[in-house]
């Protein structure tokens, strides 16, 4: 599951494979949201259902990066 949401990042944030892994940590320790259970709720969009405060939180750090 963690594969599959790690390449889900690198297509919604262009970036490497390293880097969708430290976005996909990084919104597991800013929501306090188990990574597995961050990686399940990304897949899960694909499968129709909402990601809640995960997306806003995963926007949020990957514009901090952008110049």
């Amino acid at each position: 599951m963690t594969d599959q949401a790690r390449g889900m990042a690198m297509v919604l944030a262009p970036c490497s494979g390293d880097r969708s892994w430290d976005l996909l940590v990084d919104v597991s320790q800013h929501s306090s949201v188990k990574l597995r259970d961050v990686a399940a709720a990304l897949v899960a969009t694909t499968k129709g259902q909402e990601l809640p405060a995960l997306r806003r939180e995963l926007r949020r750090l990957h514009a901090q990066e952008r110049p």
